[in-house]
């Protein structure tokens, strides 16, 4: 599946795709420059409070790993990184997209938050695998679904409902809603120029059939997301539908045998419940 124009104008057409921040784009842009200037981006972030808030919010939490307390953005991007510190502000620039609707998404955007964190700390001890990447396809990768809740008022009853009755999601979203969260999630990612590999893994996150047909780089990062849910939902007690099965083409394009991934899964759950 891939995404075509006429896909891209029917969407379009119905859904409204929230734009990427200016501040965020500049800061990005200066980021991929060589040799780029940490205080120019740190004075960009400066200027808007409320990013900057939710910067400092997201690096003083237990997630990020940092033992110390972050008080400046110049501050969070020598300790953490600038890959990482952007991957933070565009976490608070998704939940911030959704303008007034923003409070109603706050258990999706703190799930969200979670999941990519541990998917990067999955990246850390597995081969071949960024951790900022990993971090951002698992960030945006269900980032569809509060777009289309906020234009279609029914999609959560009705994705609910008929899922519970075992029926796929995207069948489901493509039947009412004549698209779907992963196709909505990989515009959205275009339009806020994420790479080409991760929003091709964003695309394709529910597609149990996709690993022999696409690149060994944006199958690591298809496993790493259904990792990284699976662990979040064994952790908050929900059910996983998926994992049995995509569980053998996930382990073999991560290079894992059934005991490694009990031993990462485990460490995972014990750094989720701060063991």
């Amino acid at each position: 599946m891939e995404v075509t124009p006429e896909d891209f104008n029917k969407v379009l057409g119905n859904v409204k795709i929230p734009p990427c921040p200016a501040l965020l784009h500049g800061v990005m842009k200066t980021a991929r420059q060589p040799n780029a200037d940490v205080e120019k981006i740190a004075n960009s972030v400066k200027q808007d409070a409320a990013m900057t808030a939710a910067l400092l919010k997201l690096a003083n939490s237990p997630l990020s790993g940092i033992r110390c307390k972050i008080t400046s953005v110049s501050q969070a991007i020598s300790f953490l990184g600038l890959k990482t510190t952007i991957n933070l502000l565009t976490n608070a620039a998704l939940s911030q997209s959704m303008g007034g609707d923003a409070q109603k998404f706050t258990k999706f955007w703190e799930r969200s938050a979670v999941s990519a964190a541990v998917a990067a700390r999955l990246a850390r001890k597995l081969p071949d695998i960024s951790q900022d990447d990993a971090y951002a396809a698992t960030l945006f990768h269900d980032c569809g679904i509060p777009v289309l809740m906020q234009h279609f008022p029914t999609y959560r009853e009705t994705v609910m409902a008929e899922s519970n009755q075992g029926k796929d999601i995207h069948e489901v979203e493509n039947e009412h809603f004549s698209t779907t969260h992963a196709v909505v999630g990989n515009m959205l990612a275009r339009s806020w120029y994420l790479p080409q590999h991760i929003c091709q893994a964003i695309l394709h996150h529910h597609d149990s059939t996709i690993f022999s047909s696409i690149s060994e780089n944006v199958g690591r990062l298809i496993g790493i997301v259904y990792m990284a849910e699976l662990i979040v939902d064994e952790h908050l007690c929900q059910k996983n539908l998926e994992w049995e099965q995509v569980k053998n083409d996930v382990l073999a394009c991560l290079g894992l045998s059934e005991g490694e991934f009990w031993e990462l899964k485990d460490d995972m759950l014990g750094f989720l419940n701060g063991e």
